[in-house]
């Protein structure tokens, strides 16, 4: 399945998300699917707040009672968009960085690795979900949370990976070292999510290789 794919099954991980109501039939989950596919895309180029479900039903050739029958209100819908975007998300993680994926890799190409990974995870389809979670940060249920723990999961494996491997670096340290280059890469990226006007920039490959220099250097592969 890839990553960008319109046509992920969203079935198994939708029934437990607050106000997100029960889709049994095929027609019915279709037509589910169809508002988040069509909310994750719409995000890339608007807010939620200008989001209505009037232009959502019309863009998904519904009515708008066949949101309100799926959704309890536009709340529980952006719910449903986050908790997808996750799951994405997260089936990309365990794929490219896993710990058994980042020991075959090794420490210089993992590193690489963990700069392409997180840069293809905020420029992809799910961008939109994601500066929209990260800019209600302050809202009591703290919509960036799960997106914090899908980091801790990526740190741990890091750590378990490499925390030998580096020459020059005991353990400790070299777990302290991996967790900042995590922190740089991810600040710079949700800078860029909410900032798009820096000469870096996540439009063309300036700011993924500017990262991947930054960090190769500081784990000291500069010039290796």
């Amino acid at each position: 399945m890839n990553f960008e794919d319109n046509d992920m099954p969203l079935t198994g991980f939708l029934e437990n998300v607050a106000g997100v109501l029960e889709a049994n039939q095929a027609r019915s989950v279709r037509i589910r699917d169809s508002y988040i596919n069509a909310g994750i895309d719409l995000l890339n180029e608007e807010r939620l707040n200008h989001v209505t479900i009037p232009d959502l039903a019309k863009l998904c050739g519904c009515s708008v009672g066949s949101f309100y029958t799926r959704f309890k209100d536009k709340e529980a819908y952006f719910r449903a968009l986050r908790v997808t975007t996750i799951h994405a998300c997260n089936m990309e993680i365990d794929r490219r960085v896993s710990v058994d994926a980042l020991i075959t890799l090794g420490p210089k190409k993992g590193l690489e690795e963990l700069v392409d990974l997180m840069s293809d995870l905020f420029t992809s389809r799910y961008r939109g979900v994601l500066r929209e979670s990260l800019l209600r940060i302050l809202e009591p249920d703290d919509p960036w949370a799960p997106m914090r723990d899908s980091a801790r999961g990526i740190m741990s494996n890091y750590h378990l990976a490499f925390e030998n491997a580096f020459e020059g670096y005991m353990p400790k340290e070299a777990r302290r070292r991996l967790s900042f280059c995590f922190q740089m890469i991810v600040g710079v990226l949700q800078n860029d999510l909410v900032n798009d006007y820096h000469v870096f920039s996540t439009k063309d490959k300036s700011l993924r290789n500017g990262l991947r220099e930054a960090v190769l250097n500081y784990m000291n592969f500069g010039g290796r």
